[in-house]
């Protein structure tokens, strides 16, 4: 009876090969290491023999589906020998190949063998074994670190590194090269993803919209064009939000080819890691733009301030952009469930968590709206009418207001900068006297700590400091762009989502106050790439007019 069931068990023949072992050749190839096994199992008595075959798949990764089914055949009792052509056909791990060895194989009772190296755990296990398996794992680290310099390198020349192209473009068929060019039916949909953020709508939003419209997925579309993907969507026309999220971020769109967005800890660990922005290798006007850099950097804005439906479903064309003049935090949105948006209003976040923080800031959406229309209404005259007056008055204005808060922040970097390299010295110093047992081991650990702590705070704050810095000093370029945008516009008569994103950054309300038994309230509108506008004065207005009618006379 007991031969009978040994008889039922399995002979494993297994067989494995990576892309870097096709290198080899025909001799380490998936027909050649069949060849060998069968033959051996035949020669050496094995008469229930399979064949179980990975191909393409790395000796690191024991993830393999035939590797997985002999050992799930291992712990039901049906395998007796494994036989491989080579030891790295088990693998290329050598704490797992060590563990499968000494451990697995002998719980399972299955007899190990390596043909070419000579290796049969019925015969015991020799010491060179071990290193054997750390040679093989030197292996695969030394191809994987020769993998990383070519895949960094072709980074680097500004090749994209993505197996495909991003929804809305296709690879060009007529291009030796790996070139980019636009897939006309999708770029409609990631034009009109865009278009959909900037008017108000947040991913999980616009994913219903294109649910409800029975717009393809990505893949979907894929599938449609001819394109071999994984499986189809278990659910038609199914958007998720992260998926419009990844498309919303995607500088790609704007016509950049962007490498090294992901990384691996290791050769081992194939998991991918998101990349640090810094860490991007970004090239410009590489293939077609789908989508303006402008409206691109204005989404960017508004997905850091998210804009949250209330319980009514209503979303503010002002959500997101309204602060507190006096606490700096959000106001929050709230709309009647009765339909009637003149109740709808903003009122401060810190005063609704703790009414002894900050007072309620209650203003009503409709004044708002009336208040930033008429400011844009009045700015567009300006700007049409008296141009230079304007950008002369702004610029004034901002040397004026700016010029010692720049000083200050320029001071606060600069300090920065000074401290990050003295706590350098500062530990370089603590570990001199460590050495020299002026400082306790305990006494240096908690002093060294605190200093990398703070080093790794102000380290942390610099880029925002120099990024803050860098626009700042930019004002006269994002004036005349603000300007410039200012003047293709018709006058304007209604507020829109687009409108109101493209232009203002920011809408600070301060506290109401009563004069006179009538309520006041200031708000402070800073518009996109120039902040608060100074507007021209009636003296100012009179002169810039008369300045017109003199030039109009000389032409006339």
């Amino acid at each position: 009876m007991n031969k009978e069931k040994q008889s039922e068990k399995i002979d494993a023949l297994y067989c494995r090969l990576s892309r870097d072992d096709e290198q080899e050749g025909l001799s380490g190839s998936i027909k050649n290491q069949q060849a060998i096994l069968e033959k051996y199992a035949k020669d050496n008595g094995f008469d229930n023999p399979k064949v179980f075959i990975d191909d393409g798949w790395s000796g690191v990764n024991f993830a393999r589906p035939a590797f997985t089914e002999i050992m799930e055949l291992g712990e039901q009792g049906k395998i007796r020998t494994l036989i491989v052509k080579d030891h790295s056909r088990l693998g290329r791990n050598r704490l797992i190949v060590g563990q499968l060895m000494e451990e697995e194989f002998d719980r399972l009772g299955i007899r190990y063998i390596a043909i070419m190296d000579n290796i049969d755990t019925a015969k015991g296990i020799s010491d060179i074994v071990p290193m054997q398996d750390l040679f093989n794992e030197w292996h695969a680290k030394n191809t994987s670190q020769k993998v990383r310099n070519v895949f960094k390198s072709k980074g680097n020349s500004g090749i994209p590194l993505t197996t495909n192209p991003p929804y809305g473009y296709i690879k060009d068929p007529g291009s030796k090269e790996i070139r980019w060019i636009i897939d006309e039916e999708a770029a409609l949909i990631v034009k009109r993803i865009f278009e959909m953020c900037v008017s108000g709508l947040g991913p999980t939003q616009i994913a219903k919209r294109l649910q409800a419209d029975k717009i393809p997925t990505p893949t979907e579309h894929w599938m449609q064009i001819g394109k071999k993907c994984a499986s189809p969507p278990a659910i038609q026309y199914h958007w998720c939000p992260a998926t419009v999220s990844d498309i919303l971020s995607k500088l790609e769109y704007c016509g950049d080819t962007v490498n090294f967005r992901t990384t691996r800890k290791s050769f081992k660990n194939k998991r991918k890691i998101e990349n640090p922005m810094e860490n991007w290798k970004i090239f410009r006007d590489t293939h077609p733009a789908i989508i303006d850099r402008e409206i691109f950097e204005l989404v960017q804005q508004l997905r850091e301030h998210r804009r949250r439906p209330t319980r009514t479903g209503i979303v503010s064309m002002f959500s997101g952009i309204m602060y507190c003049a006096d606490c700096k935090e959000k106001l929050y949105y709230s709309a009647t469930g009765n339909g009637k948006r003149e109740q709808a209003n903003f009122f401060c976040s810190s005063y609704r968590k703790n009414s002894s923080v900050c007072s309620a800031h209650y203003i009503r959406e409709n004044v708002i709206y009336d208040m930033v229309l008429e400011t844009m209404r009045r700015v567009f005259v300006m700007i049409q009418l008296f141009e230079d007056e304007f950008v002369k008055k702004q610029l004034d204005n901002y040397g004026f207001q700016k010029k010692k808060e720049l000083a200050a922040k320029r001071r606060e970097l600069n300090a920065a900068v000074k401290r990050i390299t003295d706590i350098d010295a500062l530990i370089l110093k603590l570990y001199e006297d460590n050495a020299n047992g002026k400082l306790t081991d305990e006494r240096y650990a908690a002093m060294s700590e605190a200093l990398e702590k703070e080093q790794k705070e102000l380290k942390s704050k610099v880029p925002e400091m120099e990024r803050l810095l860098s626009e700042e000093s930019n004002k006269s370029d994002g004036l005349q762009k603000f300007v410039e945008k200012f003047k293709r516009l018709t006058e304007p008569t209604e507020l829109t989502p687009e409108l109101v994103h493209d232009f203002i950054e920011r809408i600070e309300v301060s506290e109401p106050r009563y004069v006179k038994d009538k309520k006041c309230q200031l708000l402070d509108i800073y518009f996109n790439g120039v902040g608060l506008i100074k507007e021209l004065t009636p003296e100012e207005l009179e002169i810039a007019f008369q300045k017109v009618i003199s030039e109009q006379e000389k032409t006339a």
